[in-house]
């Protein structure tokens, strides 16, 4: 777990401080961001961020102390962000609900923080309340998202969402999810995972069950909990990887985060076994990122079957295991037979997500090869018709390649205990026409949400 926004440095901690961060990370907590909100609080941080490895610093001026921001502190903030430590320009941004700094004072300082930002090319950590059409604004103004950042303790719309979401920037969310009617998590049920951070905001913001305590990093747990019951069926450990990768992410905590050849999600394990692709689909989630759900699937070379075989673990864990990475599996169809045959001799329920190109591929059928070693086949149509496919999935194989997948699915239903094809919901695919055609194959149909992966 990696709490991304604290405030450990403030009084409220000063008769415990050791307590609570050793208990911190004793709990499970990896890493901590402690926020600065001024000049001596920027200062402390830093003086924290020294005395423990996994604590790392932010330095700026909160909307609360914007008043006090001048051309010499600003320099002193600075010097602060060339610190080793110092992850972050924050806390800046707009706060026009409690306006303890003129709102003038807000504007100016938000704006003149960024472009220290941008100058160091260090993240920003914006606090926004009661001020959304303002500071996103001047987020858009200001062209932040050449560094990008995140909302934090974020507490905007769901159209507010998109905008920050659209300019890169994470949203973090906090003990607030907790909260009985939380309008915070109807919105963050709706957003992507993978846009995710968690943070406590201690102390304040304490999740319940520990509403009527101070707050620390040990409880955001329950933060996790609560991001887990809202995006079922995923589990405690897909958000706590996956909100830890983003922090590491945005913050450049780490330098490398290894490549993964089986990698689980939710009761299932996924196999990597290429990157290769026929296809060069527009929407691919290869176009922009290396990570699904928190892992790594930019392969630095193409597994062996010893590779792939040490890299199951404890197949008992797992529901099933299924063929999907970062590449089309039937390119390596002698490794996907041979792991296939040694899943079947333990017992195991097995899957392939293919683009159904697999004939095209080898240039015979080799589906009743696949007979007898996988249980489920998913394969990706994507849309309702030729000329859309060549358009959105940009075939290697050229013209005509969406009928080939339909008849790849008909072998499919004529070996397999299962067969199912997938599409998108994007705005241009008929869904009703998917419809038709599954009931015409009498295939089962499963829509995908476009830009959701995994």
């Amino acid at each position: 777990m990696i709490d991304s926004h604290a405030h450990l440095d403030i009084k409220q901690f000063d008769q415990d401080r050791l307590q609570v961060i050793e208990s911190a990370f004793s709990s499970g907590v990896e890493k901590i961001i402690n926020v600065g909100y001024n000049l001596e609080s920027s200062q402390r941080s830093i003086q924290l961020a020294d005395e423990y490895k996994e604590i790392y610093a932010t330095a700026g001026f909160h909307p609360h102390d914007a008043k006090d921001l001048t051309e010499q502190s600003l320099g002193e903030i600075q010097k602060l962000a060339t610190h080793k430590k110092v992850v972050a320009i924050g806390e800046i941004g707009l706060d026009f609900y409690r306006n303890l700094s003129p709102r003038t004072d807000q504007i100016k300082a938000f704006k003149m923080q960024i472009h220290l930002a941008k100058e160091l090319g260090l993240p920003i950590v914006v606090h926004v309340r009661d001020a959304w059409e303002e500071a996103l604004a001047i987020l858009k103004e200001t062209e932040a998202e050449k560094v990008g950042g995140v909302l934090h303790s974020f507490t905007g719309n769901l159209e507010q969402a998109d905008i920050a979401l659209n300019m890169g920037f994470y949203l973090s969310f906090n003990g607030m999810l907790t909260y009985p009617d939380s309008k915070t998590s109807k919105v963050a049920r709706k957003i992507p995972m993978d846009s995710i951070l968690v943070e406590t905001d201690s102390p304040y913001l304490s999740p319940i069950p520990k509403k009527d305590k101070r707050n620390q990093p040990v409880y955001l747990k329950f933060v996790i909990e609560e991001l887990t019951r809202l995006f079922s069926p995923l589990s405690f450990q897909d958000v706590e990887r996956i909100t830890a990768v983003n922090a590491c992410l945005l913050f450049n905590l780490i330098t490398t985060i290894p490549c993964q050849v089986a990698y689980p999600i939710r009761d299932s394990l996924y196999l990597n076994i290429t990157n290769q692709c026929t296809n060069a689909c527009v929407f691919c989630v290869r176009n922009y990122t290396d990570f699904v759900k928190g892992h790594n699937l930019r392969l630095n070379q193409e597994p062996t079957f010893n590779e792939v075989i040490n890299a199951l673990g404890q197949l008992d864990k797992y529901r099933e295991v299924v063929f999907c990475g970062y590449g089309e599996p039937t390119i390596r169809l002698d490794l996907l037979l041979e792991v296939a045959r040694h899943l079947k001799s333990k017992n195991m329920q097995v899957r392939l997500n293919t683009n159904g190109q697999g004939n095209l591929i080898h240039q015979r059928n080799i589906v009743p090869e696949l007979a007898g070693l996988i249980d489920v086949v998913s394969i990706s149509l994507n849309v309702d018709e030729s000329s859309k496919y060549d358009r959105l999935c940009k075939s290697s194989f050229g013209k005509n390649t969406y009928d080939k997948v339909i008849a790849f699915a008909k072998e499919c239903k004529k070996y397999l205990p299962k067969t199912v094809i997938t599409v998108l919901d994007m705005p241009e695919v008929d869904l009703q026409e998917c419809e038709r055609i599954a009931q015409k194959l009498g295939i089962e149909l499963r829509v995908r949400h476009y830009n959701v992966v995994g």
